[in-house]
């Protein structure tokens, strides 16, 4: 996962709401990767994502998207 990646919210919450609901997952690109503290043994990324809606994700951990498109 990489900046310009578009990607959708794979979260454990957007799964169960779409399964309730109906409806889609929300989608967006990634526009900046934000740190996090690796001295914790963490081997996962955290992004920033600006989602379809305009609004803009922060910390979102990587285990919680899924790529559909990558960038260049």
């Amino acid at each position: 996962m990489k900046v310009g990646d578009l990607v959708r919210d794979n979260s454990p919450h957007s799964r169960q709401i779409v399964g309730q609901l109906g409806g889609d997952f929300k989608h967006g690109v990634i526009v900046g990767e934000a740190g996090h503290s690796a001295g914790l043994g963490c081997t996962n990324k955290v992004f920033e994502v600006l989602w379809r809606n305009g609004t803009i994700g922060n910390n979102v951990w990587d285990h919680d998207l899924e790529v559909i498109s990558e960038g260049r």
